[in-house]
């Protein structure tokens, strides 16, 4: 069977791995106490695929995305729409002065706020309906709208159109780049920000399982992302890449006392009581030693539309 690309459209694709969806069933469960199955439907497993003239990684089938539901129950949890992050602040740094910017999957619009102290006019596209209405109300222009739909009647409109840690989520993905597109002025920036799976926080397998669906549907990585000239009407004006902040250093963590366990498995010492104290603090020490030069969370492209 030829799988198609949701990035390019090529079925040159290859299957990478498939995934057990009841292991990730029971990780949403055991960890947020979320009710995952729907989406799994009929499904003993899950397969990753790759684009292999982008690079991109994509899950299949595409009818694993997450409806507004799922989003709902996740922004109970505090963490989930952060008010501010690394890479809102590096956008604000780098946008400069310009007259309209379009942020898609806005959120509550903190972003949004910030720039708009600049006299920069701002308009945000969400789909959660709930997080629209908060947005709102404080003032920030939100409208519930895909950029498919509003990209039509916005066609070279903006100066820069940015989204954070929103393009992974996305089944569709191609036309959502292209409707970006279509809404940016001929010179104008285009900020996509996204989990950067080269970092070593997305080396750790099935416990990572918010990279997975019903709530990832890509994997991006830097090939994958300066990839897009080729496809797209862009050239990459800039790559950054995230450090470690300190509210991702658990994750950092995670992946060192995976790494010494199984070190420890497989000299069959893992029995030995006082070894797994001695790791924590060994571990604990090394993670703030190198913090500085472990890659973060997150990647962020600036391309401009040619």
């Amino acid at each position: 069977m030829n799988i198609q690309s949701p990035l390019t459209g090529s079925t040159n694709t290859k299957k990478v791995k498939d995934i057990s969806s009841k292991k990730i069933i029971e990780a949403y469960k055991k960890d947020m106490s979320v009710d995952v199955s729907k989406y799994f439907k009929d499904l003993e497993n899950i397969s990753i695929y790759e684009c292999l003239d982008s690079g991109y990684k994509f899950y299949y089938p595409p009818t694993l995305a997450g409806d507004s539901s799922f989003y709902e129950q996740l922004q109970k949890f505090p963490w989930y729409y952060m008010n501010w992050k690394w890479e809102h602040q590096k956008a604000l740094e780098i946008i400069g002065e310009v007259k309209n910017l379009l942020e898609v999957g806005c959120g509550r619009g903190e972003f949004i706020e910030k720039v708009q102290k600049k006299g920069i006019n701002c308009v945000g596209l969400e789909l959660n309906e709930d997080v629209v209405k908060e947005g709102v109300k404080k003032g920030v222009k939100i409208l519930n709208e895909p950029i498919e739909k509003y990209a039509e009647k916005h066609i070279n409109e903006f100066d820069v159109i940015c989204s954070f840690q929103v393009v992974e989520h996305i089944t569709n993905v191609g036309e959502f780049i292209k409707a970006s597109i279509v809404a940016l002025k001929p010179g104008g920036k285009l900020i996509v920000c996204v989990p950067n799976n080269d970092s070593v926080l997305y080396k750790i397998g099935i416990d990572n399982y918010l990279n997975m669906p019903p709530h990832h549907m890509g994997l991006w990585d830097m090939n994958s992302l300066i990839k897009l000239p080729r496809f797209f009407s862009l050239n990459v004006d800039a790559v950054y890449l995230e450090p470690l902040q300190s509210y991702h250093a658990w994750f950092a963590k995670r992946v060192a006392e995976n790494k010494f366990k199984e070190k420890l498995d497989r000299k069959k010492l893992g029995w030995i009581p006082f070894l797994k104290s001695f790791a924590d603090r060994m571990i604990n020490m090394t993670v703030r030693a190198v913090s500085d030069h472990i890659i973060g969370h997150s990647i962020m492209v600036v391309y401009t539309k040619k």
